[in-house]
């Protein structure tokens, strides 16, 4: 799913904005694949998000089971 936004909700949740304007929270668990080869992830590796959190920055931040990813990398499995 591209074209959409992202937004931090809590640390079980994320609201996802598609290009219609149409509002979705997602809850963890919930699966994001991976754009790019990243930290150790190949292109296309998919794996579910066990929690979400925010870096001092207000990154928002994927945590799995692998490790913690900056959600950019990655595109959200998800329909509306």
């Amino acid at each position: 799913m591209d074209g959409y936004t992202v937004a931090y909700c809590d640390h079980t949740s994320i609201l996802i904005v598609n290009a219609l304007g149409r509002i979705r929270r997602l809850y963890t668990p919930f699966r994001v694949v991976c754009r790019e080869d990243y930290m150790g992830l190949r292109r296309g590796t998919s794996i579910y998000v066990d929690e979400v959190s925010s870096s001092p920055q207000d990154d928002l931040l994927y945590i799995t089971s692998l490790g913690v990813y900056a959600h950019t990398h990655f595109t959200i499995v998800a329909s509306f």
